[in-house]
Protein backbone atom coordinates (compact mmCIF):
# COMPACT_ATOMS: atom_id res chain seq x y z
CA UNK A 1 0.00 0.00 0.00
CA UNK A 2 1.08 3.54 -0.51
CA UNK A 3 -0.34 6.38 1.07
CA UNK A 4 0.37 9.64 -0.71
CA UNK A 5 -0.37 12.76 1.50
CA UNK A 6 1.32 15.54 -0.12
CA UNK A 7 2.76 16.33 -3.83
CA UNK A 8 6.26 15.52 -2.86
CA UNK A 9 5.21 11.39 -2.40
CA UNK A 10 3.49 11.14 -5.91
CA UNK A 11 6.77 9.66 -7.53
CA UNK A 12 6.17 6.50 -5.19
CA UNK A 13 3.32 5.67 -7.86
CA UNK A 14 4.74 3.25 -10.25
CA UNK A 15 1.99 3.63 -12.41
CA UNK A 16 2.93 6.61 -14.61
CA UNK A 17 -1.25 7.12 -15.40
CA UNK A 18 -1.99 6.61 -12.80
CA UNK A 19 0.61 8.61 -10.89
CA UNK A 20 -0.54 11.68 -13.93
CA UNK A 21 -4.52 10.84 -12.78
CA UNK A 22 -3.53 11.24 -9.22
CA UNK A 23 -1.39 14.65 -9.57
CA UNK A 24 -3.94 16.32 -11.37
CA UNK A 25 -6.57 15.68 -9.72
CA UNK A 26 -4.69 16.67 -6.41
CA UNK A 27 -3.93 19.93 -8.01
CA UNK A 28 -7.09 20.38 -8.82
CA UNK A 29 -9.06 19.57 -5.58
CA UNK A 30 -6.22 22.08 -3.90
CA UNK A 31 -7.43 24.41 -6.36
CA UNK A 32 -10.82 24.43 -5.57
CA UNK A 33 -10.48 24.40 -2.43
CA UNK A 34 -7.83 27.02 -1.98
CA UNK A 35 -5.93 25.07 0.45
CA UNK A 36 -2.10 24.81 -0.86
CA UNK A 37 -1.51 21.32 0.56
CA UNK A 38 -3.38 18.20 0.33
CA UNK A 39 -2.88 17.68 4.30
CA UNK A 40 -6.22 19.74 4.38
CA UNK A 41 -8.17 17.73 2.24
CA UNK A 42 -7.20 14.34 2.11
CA UNK A 43 -5.10 11.78 0.71
CA UNK A 44 -4.50 8.91 -1.78
CA UNK A 45 -4.12 5.21 -1.29
CA UNK A 46 -2.72 2.92 -4.20
CA UNK A 47 -3.29 -0.76 -3.44
CA UNK A 48 -1.51 -3.65 -4.30
CA UNK A 49 -3.73 -6.29 -6.61
CA UNK A 50 -2.99 -9.08 -3.59
CA UNK A 51 -4.79 -6.13 -1.08
CA UNK A 52 -7.99 -6.50 -2.33
CA UNK A 53 -9.32 -7.14 1.45
CA UNK A 54 -8.10 -3.97 2.57
CA UNK A 55 -10.90 -1.76 -0.38
CA UNK A 56 -13.38 -0.85 1.77
CA UNK A 57 -16.46 -1.62 0.02
CA UNK A 58 -18.80 -1.09 2.15
CA UNK A 59 -17.38 2.19 3.96
CA UNK A 60 -16.61 4.25 0.16
CA UNK A 61 -19.61 6.90 -0.89
CA UNK A 62 -18.87 5.60 -4.04
CA UNK A 63 -17.03 2.80 -6.31
CA UNK A 64 -15.99 3.14 -9.98
CA UNK A 65 -13.90 1.49 -12.54
CA UNK A 66 -11.39 3.74 -13.49
CA UNK A 67 -9.66 3.05 -16.78
CA UNK A 68 -6.28 4.46 -17.88
CA UNK A 69 -4.24 3.80 -20.65
CA UNK A 70 -4.27 0.26 -20.57
CA UNK A 71 -4.51 0.05 -16.69
CA UNK A 72 -8.24 -0.70 -15.15
CA UNK A 73 -8.48 0.35 -11.15
CA UNK A 74 -11.19 0.05 -8.60
CA UNK A 75 -11.98 3.41 -7.07
CA UNK A 76 -14.06 4.59 -4.00
CA UNK A 77 -13.47 7.75 -2.07
CA UNK A 78 -13.91 7.30 2.24
CA UNK A 79 -15.13 10.14 3.73
CA UNK A 80 -13.44 10.75 7.06
CA UNK A 81 -14.83 13.54 7.88
CA UNK A 82 -16.38 16.74 6.76
CA UNK A 83 -13.58 18.04 5.33
CA UNK A 84 -11.24 15.10 4.57
CA UNK A 85 -11.73 12.01 2.20
CA UNK A 86 -9.28 9.16 0.90
CA UNK A 87 -9.47 8.28 -2.49
CA UNK A 88 -8.58 4.38 -2.78
CA UNK A 89 -7.45 2.55 -5.96
CA UNK A 90 -7.50 -0.90 -6.47
CA UNK A 91 -5.61 -2.39 -9.86
CA UNK A 92 -7.90 -4.41 -11.42
CA UNK A 93 -6.23 -7.59 -13.63
CA UNK A 94 -7.48 -7.20 -16.85
CA UNK A 95 -7.81 -10.63 -18.78
CA UNK A 96 -8.07 -10.67 -22.50
CA UNK A 97 -8.95 -13.24 -24.89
Amino acid sequence: MIKVTNLQEMNRIENGSLQMHIQEKAEAMMQEYQVENMDDIGCFVVLESEEFTDFPIGEVEFVEILFLEESMFLHGVKIIDESYGEDIYLPVEVITC
